[in-house]
């Protein structure tokens, strides 16, 4: 069988806009999810911890170098479905088209139901088991946010959700049933997003998102990767800056490789690959 050809998602989908000149500020949005107040939502040990990590290096001053006023981190409680409209509604509003945005996201993803897959939601600590549609924060809230409320025209989202099987009575009744399930991946929920954004999942539909303390003594294994590529690793060419060109194929082999092809990062969008999350790295 023939390797799929994961570097085909480096090459822009559409023309970008024109040259929109240096990054003027730096913000994120940072989101990790490991326990629900409804305990039938099962727990994800690791997923605060990757955004705590992500986070720390984000703010840190030989890392990211983010001023820390304008990284925002919600954990566990404080990622309530009201907490993560404010934080795509209202505080992302203050970054201007000159700005770049990124987005990162550690807990459940989950599609509606069997019978409406398409409808992928990510799960907030205060989701209802029973009431996912209802309850759950919509992916096409964030393509809203882009489309509405963000103006920074670069933008970074980052999605290290489990959407390989749902969540929910519905999926219960369907998975004792034998019933076949397919769940599209978060990258397909937000193709339609204007140029300048890149959407990067870290698994493909279908697959669970592994975690455990093989990686980084406890982080899921695609934010191991994503933070290992941001400390440099990725740096191919060695000049003190981490693009998306050079961090998604080191994510994607390296996450396959760890997980014998059981996990395959995904990237849509229409971006520029010279893009960076981090400012350069202090002499």
């Amino acid at each position: 069988e023939q390797e799929p050809d994961y570097q085909q998602h480096l090459r822009p989908r559409a023309a970008l806009p024109a040259d929109l000149g240096p990054v003027k500020g730096r913000w994120a949005l940072i989101i990790g999810v490991s326990k629900y107040r409804d305990k039938r939502v099962s727990p994800l040990p690791y997923a605060g911890a990757d955004a705590k990590a992500l986070h720390s290096w984000l703010v840190s001053p030989t890392g990211g170098r983010y001023a820390p006023e304008r990284v925002k981190l919600l954990l566990d409680e404080q990622a309530t479905g009201a907490a993560l409209r404010e934080g795509f509604f209202e505080w992302l509003k203050q970054p201007i088209a000159e700005d770049m945005v990124t987005v990162f996201y550690a807990g459940h993803g989950s599609p509606e139901s069997p019978d409406n897959p398409q409808n992928l939601y990510l799960l907030p600590y205060d989701v209802d088991y029973g009431k996912i549609a209802a309850t759950g924060f919509p992916m096409w809230d964030i393509e809203t946010a882009l489309k509405r409320h963000i103006k920074a025209r670069r933008v970074i989202i980052i999605a290290d959700a489990c959407h390989s099987a749902g969540v929910g009575e519905q999926y219960e009744i369907a998975r004792r049933s034998n019933r076949g399930l397919r769940v599209a991946p978060v990258t397909r929920a937000l193709e339609s997003v204007s140029a300048g954004v890149c959407v990067l999942s870290a698994s493909d539909t279908s697959q669970l998102s592994q975690e455990g303390e093989q990686w980084g003594g406890g982080h899921g294994v695609f934010s191991h990767f994503l933070l290992e590529g941001l400390k440099g690793k990725a740096d191919v060419n060695q000049d003190s800056r981490v693009t998306v060109g050079e961090l998604v194929p080191y994510i994607s082999e390296k996450v396959r490789r760890a997980t014998r092809s059981g996990q395959c990062p995904q990237v849509s969008g229409k971006y520029d690959p010279a893009m960076t999350i981090q400012i350069s790295s202090p002499r």
